[in-house]
C-alpha cells in the first residue's frame, strides 16, 4: 500500500536502520512519534484536516497494538520532544504533509467510506458505531459518501489491489461484516472483539470528521 509505505518508511530521514532488534524497536518508536507529530502539527498549522490526522492516529494505534508499556511510554516521550522542536515553518513537516495529501484522499479514505456504508446498512447497527456517529439521520451522510466514491471512480483512481470499485467496495464491506459478527461471536477471542470494536469506532470517528469537513 503506497500510503503505508509513505508513512512508515519515507520519514524524511527520521527512521533508523534495523540491523538489530534494538535498532528496529528504536526505529518503530521514532516512526510512531513522527506520525503523531505530523498529525498534531498538521492540524495546528492547517496543513492537514482533522479527519486526515485521525486516520494517521488510527494507523499508528494499529501498528502499536503489540507494544509493551515501555515502548508506548518511549513513543510518547519522543513525540513530546519532537513537538517542542516542530514549528509550522518546519521543512520536514511541510514536505511530508504535502507529499502525503494525495494518498489520504485516494487510499486512506476509501476503506472507511465503504465501511461506513456497510455499518449504516444494518437494521440495528453496532452500538459502538452509533455512539461514535451520534447521528439520528444517516441519509445525507450516505449520499455524500456515495458521491465521493463515484467521484474517485470517475477521476480514474484505482482502489487498493487494482480491482474495480464495485468489487473493492463489496470486499471491504464483507470484511467489515466480519468485524460486526466478531462483536457477538462467543468463539471470538477478546483480542478479536477488541480489534473489531476499535476498527468500527475509528471508522465512525474518521468519517464523521470527513462529513463535517464536507458540511454534513
Amino acid at each position: 500500500m503506497l500510503t503505508r509505505l509513505l508513512l512508515l518508511t519515507a520519514l524524511l530521514g527520521c527512521a533508523l536502520p534495523s540491523a538489530t532488534q534494538a535498532q528496529e524497536h528504536s526505529s518503530r518508536i521514532r516512526t510512531a512519534a513522527f506520525i503523531e507529530v505530523m498529525a498534531t502539527r498538521g492540524v495546528d498549522c492547517q496543513l492537514l484536516r482533522p479527519w486526515q490526522a485521525a486516520s494517521l492516529r488510527a494507523l499508528n494505534l494499529r501498528d502499536m497494538e503489540d507494544w509493551q508499556a515501555d515502548q508506548r511510554a518511549a513513543a510518547v516521550e519522543e513525540a513530546t520532544r519532537l513537538l517542542a522542536e516542530t514549528t509550522c515553518d518546519d521543512a520536514n513537516l511541510n514536505a511530508w504533509t504535502e507529499a502525503a495529501l494525495l494518498g489520504f484522499d485516494r487510499e486512506m479514505l476509501p476503506p472507511y467510506l465503504a465501511a461506513y456504508l456497510a455499518l449504516v446498512g444494518y437494521e440495528d447497527p453496532p452500538k459502538v458505531f452509533t455512539r461514535a456517529t451520534t447521528r439520528v439521520r444517516y441519509g445525507p451522510a450516505v449520499e455524500a459518501i456515495r458521491e465521493k466514491l463515484s467521484a474517485l471512480e470517475a477521476a480514474g483512481v484505482v482502489p487498493e489491489g487494482g480491482m474495480p470499485w464495485p468489487v473493492y467496495i463489496d470486499e471491504t464491506q464483507a470484511h467489515v461484516r466480519g468485524f460486526v459478527a466478531a462483536l457477538s461471536d462467543p468463539d471470538a477471542s477478546l483480542e478479536e472483539r477488541n480489534e473489531a470494536a476499535a476498527w468500527i469506532a475509528q471508522t465512525a470517528h474518521i468519517i464523521e470528521l470527513w462529513l463535517a469537513d464536507q458540511g454534513h
